[in-house]
């Protein structure tokens, strides 16, 4: 049997050549999806994906162009099915070429180039196996060997919010071999052409289930393309599904980690408010902001700063007449006041403001939008 192991430095040359996607999916968990996942609502699932599938990839000799046949019979089938957008690998090709070249890591512009094209997920497949193998049946010794061929193909789909594996498997499809086909592939002569077409068609339908299924439940994305002044500009369009009016949520962008397998990590930032969409273009629309969270955060510090000052009024207002009724009590009994008396010292100076200067979150490209 024939496996394709992952070995990054391999794959990250690949990635370089627009056919390694399927890197990004090595050495990552679930944690950063499972954390976008617990912020979905019942309204993602109805919201139309970006998907990209990007080609498929084969070691097996004379595979490699069966690979991709099988990659691009899924992409088709996908966009048949409907419910998500299919989205060119070749566009994806070109956004790299726009990616700005002080970003140097290759896994950061293949994120960097997703985002700008709102992709939500990337699907990557590599057929990792054709072998023949028997079926043995009875006592041993009486046994029947019955040869069928087997084909193996990897899956990955990539989260592109948060760079990492949003799941991965291995489908398996075997058919039966006649005795004299068995014979001929055990002295080298190659599969029969027929074989390898039942077994690579017969692979498109699970692997439909199995995609459908995990994007379904991903929990959906956009980013802001660009500011100016008081409009935003999103990757969400008419093939996304929200209406005219919709609210999103805008989420800062978070610290970038590399994982104990040294791939990166987008961690998720705070909120920073939510914008309203207003006009639609075909593949993005422009929106306008109806809250900040930081000028509720200015709010609260001026609320706090407000209630700071009054408590130091109140304070020196009720020092002032302690000190006169102490005076009072003096001129009243005839002494002279005593100076050095604590009641008649001046009052101490107010501390200064001290004011904490922080960054403060406002709309910028390449931040996250979610639906609530």
């Amino acid at each position: 049997m024939h496996r394709i192991k992952c070995h990054p430095r391999l794959l990250a040359a690949l990635l370089l050549l627009g056919l390694a996607l399927t890197a990004l999916g090595c050495g990552f968990t679930q944690t950063m999806s499972d954390y976008w996942h617990d912020l979905m609502d019942s309204q993602d699932t109805n919201l139309r994906k970006r998907v990209v599938v990007a080609p498929f990839l084969s070691k097996l000799p004379g595979m490699e162009a069966r690979a991709k046949a099988l990659g691009l019979a899924i992409s088709q089938r996908l966009e048949k099915q409907g419910g998500m957008v299919m989205v060119e690998f070749k566009e994806l090709r070109q956004a790299l070429t726009q990616v700005s070249p002080r970003i140097e890591n290759s896994e950061d512009r293949i994120v960097a180039a997703a985002r700008s094209l709102g992709l939500n997920t990337v699907l990557s497949g590599a057929v990792v196996n054709l072998s023949m193998q028997y079926d043995k049946t009875g006592i041993y010794g009486f046994r029947e060997n019955e040869p069928f061929a087997l084909m193996e193909l990897d899956l990955k789909l990539i989260d592109v919010a948060t760079g990492v594996l949003l799941a991965e498997t291995t489908l398996s499809i075997r058919t039966e071999l006649t005795e004299t086909q068995a014979s001929n592939i055990r002295l080298g002569q190659p599969y029969p052409p027929k074989v390898v077409d039942k077994l690579q068609g017969e692979l498109v339908s699970p692997a439909m289930r199995w995609i459908s299924q995990n994007i379904s439940a991903q929990a959906w994305v956009g980013f802001i393309l660009a500011v100016e002044g008081e409009r935003i500009k999103v990757t969400v369009g008419r093939d996304t599904g929200l209406s005219l009016g919709s609210q999103l949520t805008v989420y800062a962008k978070g610290e970038a980690i590399k994982s104990g397998s040294g791939r990166i990590l987008y961690m998720p930032g705070p909120v920073v408010g939510r914008i309203k969409l207003v006009k639609f273009e075909p593949r993005t629309a422009w929106a306008v902001p109806v809250w900040l969270a930081a000028d509720d955060a200015a709010k609260a510090e001026a609320e706090k700063q407000k209630e700071l000052e009054a408590q130091r009024e109140a304070e020196r207002k009720q020092k002032e007449q302690e000190a006169k009724e102490a005076k009072a009590a003096v001129a009243e009994a005839g002494a002279k006041p005593d100076t050095g008396n604590m009641a008649f010292k001046a009052a101490t100076p107010p501390e200064p403001k001290v004011r904490t200067v922080t960054r403060r979150l406002t709309f910028e490209p390449g931040q996250i939008l979610r639906t609530r």
